[in-house]
């Protein structure tokens, strides 16, 4: 994942997919730890998408996908 070459351009909006596929857990949370960081330095909305759940803690905000469907978004430690 190229977090640096994806705030190029300075977008509102930084999609990510799967960013923990393939990471040992170390290195899956420091990410998503580099991810919460630069979503807040940059001032950009971060959409992950992972199967992950370990980590949605560190998230402010978590929906799901279910058959298809999007549930309604929810604060991650509700």
């Amino acid at each position: 994942m190229n977090i640096a070459r994806a705030l190029m351009g300075s977008p509102k909006v930084l999609l990510v997919d799967e960013p923990t596929a393939a990471l040992d857990h170390e290195r899956s949370e420091a990410i998503v730890r580099l991810l919460r960081q630069v979503t807040a330095e940059f001032a950009v909305a971060t959409v992950m998408v992972t199967h992950d759940t370990e980590f949605l803690p560190l998230t402010d905000v978590v929906a799901t996908m279910r058959d298809g469907r999007l549930t309604a978004p929810v604060p991650a430690g509700a």
